[in-house]
């Protein structure tokens, strides 16, 4: 053990003295946290704003009113020609005209809204179902009130609009993340894409030892064969411990980053961890030169991790996509690292992860020993 220990730390403190090393395990996953996690950290979002052109009627208050009970947008009032004004100036996304005398509109089975909008975007899109739904209602209170005696049309709308949504009791099956979850997802996803391109250049770095004579030199002292490959796996996984390590500190530091339940994060982290120095020490076995092993790290790490879901959330591509993303460990580790990191601890969802990130480990460790060569 401790031919093995002494491996260990050679090896690491050779990784840690060398400039492109640093700089690549643990510069460029802090610049890429920093930035992007003060976009989704510190960023503040307004809601978009909806222009109403209505006159002073009390129909039109009350149907304004049924308008303005949607908190997805930022309704205000405005006259006409200002609206439009502002529709074209892009300070708005669109400007809703609500008709003068729309019990006349309803009668003759005409539109009540004119909607104005510049370009189709998708707030406008999710505008469009709200209106109409606002419209409907109308024209069935108008046709109710108009059936009913003794009701009056605009008291009939006040009361719609001061009614309280009906209540839905619901289970969170997936918890949303708060801000500083968001941070971190971004963080540990940064973080194991460079740890994948910084352990697969470490690991490949056994090519060029071996052809220096390097590994012939260290076979020819007691540590065994055995021993010294233990030792160079060691040092990667401790490398990437301490890249997680630095990382959790700084974003936890900066932006408020959390973490979730340690006992859970600490072990999933680790076997991320695994899986990535397996990868790098199957680069190394595949490839005879570390140039080589240099282009195909980064055609297949930049691939994967875009297929899982380490640039964006998975939720958002087509279901075939998130089909093929299960090819890749990288979702695998998404996954697990989202469930801890939101808190919502899915133990199915957790083992399975963890499952198959050891096979996926099982495999990388089998193909980089079986074609890695020592002399």
């Amino acid at each position: 053990m401790r031919k093995v220990l002494t491996i260990t730390w050679l090896r690491l403190k050779t990784m840690l003295k060398s400039p492109g090393g640093i700089v690549l395990m643990f510069v460029m996953p802090l610049i890429f946290s920093v930035i992007f996690g003060g976009i989704s950290g510190k960023g503040t979002t307004s809601k978009p704003l909806v222009l109403l052109v209505a006159d002073k009627s009390e129909p039109s208050r009350e149907a304004v009113a049924l308008l303005e009970e949607n908190t997805q947008y930022q309704w205000r009032e405005a006259k006409e020609i200002e609206a439009r004004e502002q529709v074209k100036a892009k300070e708005a996304i669109a400007a809703v005209i609500l008709a003068e005398d729309y019990s006349l509109q309803i009668e003759n089975e005409q539109p009540i809204f004119e909607v104005i909008n510049q370009h189709e975007t998708q707030e406008y899109l999710a505008l469009q179902p709200i209106i109409e739904g606002v419209a409907r209602t109308i024209v069935s209170s108008h046709q109710l009130a108009s059936e009913v005696n003794g009701v009056e049309f605009p008291l009939l709308l006040k009361e719609l609009a001061n009614r309280e949504a009906i209540k839905i009791e619901r289970e969170i099956i997936q918890k949303d993340g708060n801000k500083g979850e968001d941070v971190s997802l971004l963080a540990v996803g940064f973080t194991i894409m460079f740890m994948m391109f910084g352990i697969s250049g470490a690991a490949s770095t056994i090519l060029d030892e071996r052809k220096g004579g390097t590994w012939q030199r260290l076979l020819t002292t007691p540590a065994t064969k055995g021993q010294l490959i233990v030792g160079y796996l060691l040092s990667y996984f401790l490398l990437g411990w301490i890249q997680m390590l630095v990382l959790m500190v700084a974003m936890s530091t900066l932006f408020g980053a959390v973490w979730g339940n340690l006992a859970y994060f600490i072990p999933f982290a680790s076997i991320v961890i695994l899986t990535i120095v397996g990868f790098g020490l199957m680069m190394a076995g595949l490839v005879k030169t570390s140039q080589q092993a240099g282009a195909l790290s980064a055609v297949l790490i930049v691939s994967s991790c875009m297929l899982g879901g380490v640039y964006w959330p998975l939720e958002i591509v087509p279901e075939f996509m998130q089909e093929i993303a299960k090819a890749v460990p990288q979702s695998w580790m998404m996954s697990g690292l989202r469930e801890i990191i939101s808190g919502s601890l899915h133990i199915s969802s957790l083992v399975k992860a963890v499952g198959v990130l050891l096979g996926f480990s099982l495999f990388f460790y089998s193909v980089g020993l079986k074609k890695i060569k020592y002399h």
